[in-house]
């Protein structure tokens, strides 16, 4: 399991804040969806984001997302409208 600490540049060393590791953590425990997560951030497709990933992604409180994603504001309910698709029943964004 990666530790949010040791993506490259996403976060600088040692300036992790609580809340923005509280928000990250279930999303490592899916293996490879913070990676497929971050592929879709960067190359806006999504393709590569599974079921699982989506389910733990749909879970998340809305109140992360500008946390996780502060340089873009889109991308969360992007994300959460494209699991929709995969999982039908997940909620769309709030």
């Amino acid at each position: 399991m990666q530790n949010p600490q040791a993506i490259p540049g996403l976060f600088p060393p040692g300036l992790v804040p609580i809340d923005l590791v509280k928000c990250w953590s279930s999303l490592f425990t899916v293996q490879g969806c913070v990676l497929a997560i971050s592929n879709s951030f960067f190359s806006g497709k999504f393709e590569n984001v599974e079921a699982a990933c989506c389910k733990v992604f749909s879970t998340l409180d809305a109140n992360c997302w500008p946390h996780m994603f502060p340089l873009n504001p889109f991308f969360p309910p992007l994300l959460k409208d494209n699991c929709a698709r995969i999982i039908p029943n997940s909620p769309t964004h709030n």
